[in-house]
């Protein structure tokens, strides 16, 4: 699976955003204890999360060869035993995982009417067949914290 620079981008503006967003009322930071990357893909997202946030990062991915790579990266990068890879549908991982986030973050699968690729893999990743938008919010609003905070790259 190839990094995009979109998904570059997002993590940069992402990891610059939690600074100034995780602040209690006195201005003091809060601690972000569970995030939750969604369509982790390569991992670089929950990668560059992790080099801001000390909590632990739990992330999902459906396709299986994306999952096994996002895992190879964790585990190559110092954060790795913070870095959590499921392989599955999101609508059935996350809860899963037993926590409400402070954090959710997702590059999602925007694509609805587009041409198809001839490879599966890369329908998946891009085509929101697998999760629609309604079902990325739906999954979104039943697991993060009532002050948690989410970012999703979407298209214009």
């Amino acid at each position: 699976m190839k990094v995009t620079t979109d998904a570059c981008l997002f993590g940069a503006w992402v990891a610059n955003e939690i600074k100034n967003v995780h602040k209690d009322s006195f201005g003091e930071e809060l601690r972000v204890k569970y995030c939750l990357d969604i369509g982790t893909g390569t991992g670089l997202l929950a990668l560059m999360l992790a080099q801001k946030v000390s909590g632990e990062i739990n992330c999902v991915e459906i396709d299986a060869a994306a999952a096994k790579q996002a895992q190879e990266n964790a585990d190559l990068s110092p954060w790795g035993k913070r870095i959590f890879i499921m392989t599955g549908d999101a609508k059935k991982m996350v809860e899963t995982f037993g926590k409400d986030f402070d954090l959710i973050i997702s590059n999602p699968p925007f694509y609805e009417k587009e041409i198809r690729s001839a490879s599966g893999s890369k329908n998946i990743a891009h085509h929101s067949d697998e999760l629609t938008l309604k079902e990325l919010l739906a999954l979104i609003e039943n697991y993060l914290e009532p002050t948690g905070n989410f970012f999703l790259l979407m298209p214009y």
